[in-house]
């Protein structure tokens, strides 16, 4: 438990207005992206069904049958039978008062299938030609990994099966992953040769998942990576695998999930999960989309989800990138070099490997500050972005700007849930970070037995001292940061003295007293 300074409620209120006026003006632009005929799985239904019903009573009702379902959410997928029309089902079921939701099952695909971009193996490429690449330096990698790598922050990447062994990312990967696509127990599985699709490509996706793990591992070297199949190796996937697949990146405590999917028509299933996990503290990250058009795809014009579009190496769009008034930011995607199969390199292009490597810089951001929520690192983002250059009528469709690791990662915030706790081996470790204006920090443990209430302050009680007067990022565990005792109950208190909105100091010791250099819990 960290103490925090005062909510912004006002802030909050206002966010929702703008969200709904956001939904307002840009409907007509997410319209742009329907296309003549939707991807569907055949004779599939996804349906959401009130707590307590009975599925029995639904496929009695509607004459379906369930296929499979994800309980947390009262979700499941069902199949049509007896020669019934889809849509004529869906419609039925919408006036189903036991069912809050239902839609075709839908397909999405990855950006690049939809554009028929293939990798081009570069059997040059070395690790050090992958680190000191044209993107690397355009986004200022070497500078940013000076202060920081996005060590302690984990990044899921839900796409297609990924390499687990690749010298430059093995360490990142510690364990096997998932496979939601065959279930085989780990998410490196081979391609299987055969053209699933019938598009005239066989595997035309096969490495996309190992492509992007390796952009994410581009931006920051030191995050973990969970990997997830949920996309074949066509390229394409179910909503409801995908759906699972963001379900389980929730559950396995992920800080940021890397998103390159998209589809031009949403997905209730998808967008509770992605809502689910950005109410979660989870950062999502999402491509916009290879078709060139002036529109941003699903599941990047979901609302706190960021959206990333393509520049070349000059700065300016690249021409098969999507755009539109709902991206957040931009990144270099024309001829990317990242890893491929067990120990190759290989290039590529689309805003499928944009997406990453702003994954990647918000594991930075994390890495220094723990505590901000999902709003507050796009905001971050969003605001640290080099000028791109785009002409003036693509202003305001393009984002802010280009990804600059070095200025994310030089960012001060005023951030003060900051603190994080995490149990490791050895013993309890604690991550702060510093905040704007501030001199003088004091990190505490405390025992909430001794807290209590005295008017309008709260009393925290004998407080041991873990730091003083610290500006760094990260401390190993001391006797002081033992677990808890049994029956005891503990927490940390990060302070400082920069002041809060009054004016005042933010902090004050255990007297009460502003926190000055030497003093209270924590002398020199």
């Amino acid at each position: 438990m960290a103490v925090r300074g005062p909510s912004l409620s006002r802030g909050a209120v206002a966010a929702v207005a703008l969200a709904a006026l956001w939904s307002f003006l840009t409907a007509d632009t997410r319209a742009a992206c329907e296309p003549v005929d939707e991807d569907r799985v055949p004779n599939e239904i996804l349906l959401e069904t009130n707590p307590g019903v009975p599925i029995s009573t639904i496929e009695v009702r509607h004459g379906v049958r369930a296929l499979d379902s994800i309980p947390e959410y009262n979700y499941w997928r069902v199949e049509v039978l007896g020669g019934q029309d889809v849509d004529e089902v869906v419609s039925r079921m919408k006036d189903d008062p036991d069912i809050r939701s239902a839609e075709p099952h839908r397909r999405m695909e990855n950006p690049e299938g939809v554009q028929r971009s293939i990798p081009i193996l570069d059997r040059q490429a070395t690790g050090d030609t992958f680190r000191t690449q044209p993107v690397a330096g355009i986004i200022h990698t070497a500078e940013a990994h000076g202060q920081h790598t996005g060590a302690g922050v984990t990044v899921a990447v839900v796409d297609t099966a990924q390499s687990l062994h690749h010298p430059e990312t093995a360490a990142q990967i510690p364990d096997p992953g998932l496979d939601l696509v065959s279930g085989s127990g780990t998410a490196e599985v081979a391609a299987n040769g055969v053209d699933d699709d019938g598009d005239g490509l066989v595997d035309e996706s096969d490495q996309h998942g190992t492509h992007i793990a390796g952009l994410v591992s581009l931006g920051a070297p030191g995050a973990r990576i969970y990997a997830v199949r949920a996309l074949e190796e066509d390229g394409k996937g179910s909503a409801f695998t995908v759906a699972k697949g963001v379900l389980r990146a929730i559950q396995a405590a992920v800080d940021v999930i890397s998103l390159s999917f998209t589809a031009a028509h949403d997905s209730r299933a998808i967008e509770r999960a992605v809502d689910d996990a950005i109410d979660s503290g989870i950062t999502v990250v999402a491509a916009v989309g290879n078709r060139g058009l002036a529109c941003v795809e699903f599941p990047a014009w979901v609302p706190q989800v960021v959206a990333v579009a393509a520049v070349g190496n000059d700065l300016s769009r690249a021409s098969f990138s999507n755009y539109g008034p709902e991206t957040d930011l931009s990144a270099p995607a024309v001829d990317v070099l990242s890893t491929y199969g067990a120990d190759a390199y290989a290039r590529w292009s689309g805003t499928s490997f944009a997406a990453p490597l702003v994954a990647g810089g918000a594991a930075l951001l994390l890495e220094k500050y723990p505590g901000l929520s999902p709003a507050e690192v796009e905001q971050a983002l969003r605001e640290t972005t080099q000028p791109d250059n785009n002409p003036p009528d693509l202003s305001g469709l393009m984002g802010t700007g280009v990804l600059d690791l070095d200025r994310l990662a030089r960012r001060l915030a005023t951030d003060r849930s900051s603190l994080k706790a995490e149990q490791q081996t050895g013993g309890t470790v604690l991550r702060w970070s510093p905040v704007k204006d501030a001199n003088v920090y004091d990190v505490a443990r405390g025992d909430l037995a001794n807290v209590r209430k005295v008017g309008e302050a709260t009393e925290l009680g004998p407080l041991a001292c873990i730091a003083n007067d610290a500006a760094a990022t990260d401390t190993s565990a001391s006797p002081d940061a033992d677990d808890p005792a049994p029956g005891q109950v503990l927490f940390y208190v990060f302070r400082d003295d920069a002041p809060d909105a009054g004016g005042g100091s933010y902090g004050t010791d255990s007297d009460g007293h502003p926190r000055v250099p030497g003093s209270g819990d924590c002398p020199r």
